[in-house]
């Protein structure tokens, strides 16, 4: 039995004055495209595209560079102009800084390199550097194993450029500093075009005796990629999902090509279709010691952008631990470069297909949401911040455990939409939403459906759910079958509601 007892009247006590904590500083996005520029000797002006929601500043410690406009707030061209360079040995590289006007932090650099007049070995340095042969050739991939001899006060940089003709190597991948004076370096290429000659040298960056950065370079050296012939993995079951449309494929017994994820030790698949410009990858992830998938995409050659991702939420499978957003853009490896694009224009942001907030399960899945094939040119105000983040938000809410599983395709129509400097752009964007429902033997008992299609604008003060309609209704108009692994009669039900699931 419990007791009680009155106590004795005791004077109120008087509350101490609550310790306020202190605002955390905001932190601002600031994204660039491109991220670097590459001037020849007779200079000029090149522009970025600066997508931020800051108030910004640019400059630089480099006399030779100017940057217009000094200041201003959002998204922005930017333009950087270098003088004239008329040094016959050495190039020469500088850095433009961004970062907010005020309070808040955030920002980055925008590294420029200039080349100098001539294309001669520099002259005073003691630097050499060697130009490796290529191992590990794929159809789609190579290593690059190069040194260098004689950087006394070590590098700033050291990489490859590479291209696919001789006389046009100006794609780069650095490894940034090291303090060796005399090192060996492996670069990995991705994203490589199968039966294709590619040309590349090895290159360091060091300071001269006048205090500049001066890039020297080794021979120019060259390699070809396998031919993507099929492989013997099978491939095919990861196409099998509900949620996966249906595809017409090359290969019908195996995917057409696999390699290595850049993130995590496991494999992507991509499949060719009978559409020359078309092609479709599946990324897998490993999670408590299985493999899994993480989106199946199609990605369209003269688009330079997917025009479907399939996926899955279901709260079991997939949970929430929280990772963050520990992704940073990326090509997709097991797609050719060249189909891809990760530009980003004044107004438009990156829109990703499959969030980063609905891949938190761990590290390596949410950083393949991050690579080129998962994002498509979006508005920015209004939209992408807007309607489309909001219904983001409510399918990430809304994703179930247990026996309930919800199938989602996100993807894009070009019905007469223009481009921004050579990137086609969107007219809409749908996402494509059906909650099935399993039985203990694990075959599918119920489906719901239902679609939301937005025009690639901003839609300033609306609610999704204006925009819902049927899934029917967007097959029309996007040309493929969604959900075609769904039993027949369940689909074709679900496909005519447009009722929302939550």
């Amino acid at each position: 039995m419990l007791l009680s007892c009155t106590p004795a009247v005791q004077p109120e006590p008087v509350d101490p004055d609550p310790v306020v904590p202190p605002e955390p500083e905001k932190e601002y996005s600031f994204q660039a495209q491109p991220s670097a520029l590459t001037f020849d000797a007779e200079g000029g002006s090149q522009s970025i595209e600066l997508t931020t929601d800051a108030a910004w500043v640019a400059f630089t410690q480099d006399d030779w560079i100017t940057v217009s406009p000094a200041k201003g707030v959002g998204n922005k061209t930017i333009t950087i102009t270098v003088e004239a360079y008329d040094d016959l040995e050495y190039n020469r590289r500088g850095i433009v800084e961004l970062e907010v006007d005020g309070e808040g932090k955030g920002g980055l650099e925008i590294n420029v390199v200039q080349y100098h007049a001539e294309e001669e070995p520099p002259v005073g340095l003691d630097v050499v550097v060697y130009t490796g042969s290529a191992s590990k050739v794929t159809a789609t991939s190579a290593n690059i194993t190069c040194n260098y001899t004689g950087a006394t006060g070590g590098v700033y940089d050291r990489g490859i450029y590479f291209g696919t003709s001789a006389s046009d190597i100006s794609r780069q991948v650095g490894l940034n500093s090291s303090s060796a004076s005399d090192a060996y370096y492996t670069v990995s290429l991705s994203s490589l075009e199968p039966e294709t000659t590619y040309y590349y040298k090895a290159y360091v960056t060091v300071l001269n005796s006048s205090g500049v950065y001066v890039d020297v370079f080794g021979s120019v050296k060259s390699f070809t990629t396998e031919s993507s012939a099929p492989v013997t993995v099978n491939g095919l079951q990861f196409l099998n999902c509900y949620e996966v449309p249906s595809l017409d494929l090359v290969n019908t017994e195996s995917c057409s090509n696999t390699g290595g994820e850049l993130y995590g030790n496991t494999n992507w698949f991509n499949y060719l279709t009978n559409d020359d410009n078309r092609m479709v990858i599946t990324h897998t992830f490993k999670y408590s010691g299985k493999v899994m998938r993480n989106y199946t995409c199609m990605v369209d050659k003269n688009k330079k952008a997917p025009l479907w991702s399939a996926f899955v939420m279901q709260d079991d499978a997939y949970p929430d631990n929280g990772v963050g957003r520990t992704g940073s853009w990326k090509a997709d490896p097991g797609i050719p470069e060249s189909w891809q694009s990760c530009f980003s224009s004044s107004g438009y942001s990156r829109g990703h297909f499959v969030a980063s907030n609905y891949r938190q399960v761990c590290s390596d899945a949410n950083k393949q949401t991050f690579y080129y094939t998962n994002q498509a040119l979006q508005f920015q105000t209004s939209f992408n911040d807007g309607v489309w983040n909001s219904l983001e938000l409510a399918v990430k809410a809304s994703a179930p455990s247990g026996r309930d599983t919800l199938y989602v395709t996100v993807g894009v129509l070009y019905e007469g939409s223009g481009t921004i400097d050579g990137v086609p752009v969107p007219s809409h964007f749908y996402k494509l939403l059906m909650k099935c429902s399993f039985g203990t033997d694990g075959s599918m008992t119920a489906a719901r459906g239902v679609a939301y299609l937005f025009e690639n604008k901003s839609q300033k003060g609306k609610n999704y759910s204006q925009f819902a309609t049927t899934i029917d209704a967007v097959e029309q108009r996007a040309g493929f079958d969604f959900f075609a692994n769904v039993p027949a009669e369940l689909q074709a039900a679900a496909e005519k509601m447009s009722s929302p699931l939550w």
